[in-house]
């Protein structure tokens, strides 16, 4: 690592620390401000408000990562300009492209960990928290509804209801996937069902098998049909959500769906977006060079302002994109990474313009 990689990396990482401790403290204040009030007048022991605390930061700090990342950027580009280093090192026939190398290289490489982190720390860490939030805070076993359960038996089974309703039994859009030595599963649908203990009465529904070659060559519709399965309903509804799963279970999850014919269209953009989350870390990085460069034109940046502006923009224009991937208006592929692509290109457009090889 030569001297002026070192220096520009030693004066990113400082800011960059300091962001993420701090953007976590401001979003953990709701947090800390109603785990007080469960502790002193709800009596809950501290000891589990403290294991909720704990299970809280892996997540918290994957959305504190790009925001450090832009503040660390612009903090150290911001504070080499007012000191007219970057003029010094210009003049010197250094180009914004060899300054911003190691920018770009800590966007990488935190790229890579916020991804580590979202993807082998994350969703169990958001499961296990809000089982504390349902059992121990506010000691409820089970909710009375729930959407959108899907699980596995021990049978090789696959089970997916779109609303359960504890309290008065009933499920609503079921689906099995069983399978078997053929290809493709075998599927039951059925509009509704009633649950007693490990038996299922599902209620017009219809029975699905395919040839090798994936053609629907049985279907026989029923009115009533009792289904044995390996489980009671109460544990099926603990199953992970999809926002509780790694990219393994969530694929797994999509391919046995997908074989049955149901829509994966907003679970496919929940995959991708395991993605390309972790990579609006490098995004931030590169477009917060040109918004903390003085300009060769105007000798000023465009202010910390204006980068949170931009910053705010990129999440509103992710979150819009995100929908319309999940509600099937965009493939879920474009949906997850339109958003990250577009500010790369935004933020290299830039840097070109400022003259980013010279």
């Amino acid at each position: 690592m030569k001297t002026l990689d070192r220096y520009v990396t030693a004066e990113v990482l400082g800011p960059f620390l300091i962001g993420v401790v701090g953007f976590i403290l401001v979003l953990a204040v709701d947090l800390l401000f109603t785990m007080a009030d469960l502790i002193i007048n709800k009596g809950v022991p501290f000891l589990a408000m403290l294991k909720l605390l704990l299970y809280k930061m892996p997540a918290l700090l994957v959305m504190t990562f790009p925001v450090s990342m832009l503040f660390g950027t612009a903090m150290a580009l911001g504070r080499l300009s007012k000191d007219n280093e970057i003029t010094a090192l210009r003049t010197s026939g250094v180009t914004i492209f060899r300054i911003s190398i190691p920018i770009l290289v800590i966007g990488v490489l935190v790229s890579i960990l916020s991804f580590i982190t979202n993807e082998m720390i994350v969703p169990h860490a958001n499961f296990v928290s809000t089982n504390i939030i349902r059992q121990i805070i506010y000691k409820q076993p089970l909710p009375e509804v729930k959407e959108n359960v899907f699980f596995k038996d021990a049978h090789n089974r696959y089970y997916y209801a779109r609303r359960v309703n504890m309290k008065n039994r009933t499920m609503e859009n079921i689906e099995v996937y069983e399978l078997t030595d053929e290809k493709y599963p075998r599927v039951i649908l059925a509009d509704s069902a009633l649950f007693f203990g490990r038996i299922w009465e599902l209620k017009k529904g219809v029975i699905h098998k395919y040839d090798e070659q994936g053609y629907l060559n049985y279907e026989a519709a029923f009115a009533n049909l009792k289904l044995n399965v390996a489980e009671e309903v109460l544990n099926f509804t603990e199953q992970k959500s999809p926002t509780d799963m790694n990219q393994k279970e969530l694929t797994d999850m999509i391919k046995v769906l997908g074989k049955g014919g149901a829509s994966t269209q907003a679970l496919l953009t929940e995959l991708y977006m395991k993605y390309s989350i972790p990579l609006t870390c490098f995004v931030f990085a590169l477009v917060g060079i040109p918004f903390s460069l003085p300009s060769p034109r105007s000798g000023r940046t465009w202010g910390m302002v204006v980068t949170i502006v931009f910053m705010f923009t990129f999440y509103v224009f992710a979150s819009v994109f995100r929908s319309l991937g999940k509600g099937g208006m965009l493939p879920p592929l474009v949906a997850a990474f339109t958003p990250q692509f577009t500010f790369i290109f935004i933020g290299a457009a830039l840097l070109y313009r400022e003259g980013w090889f010279h």
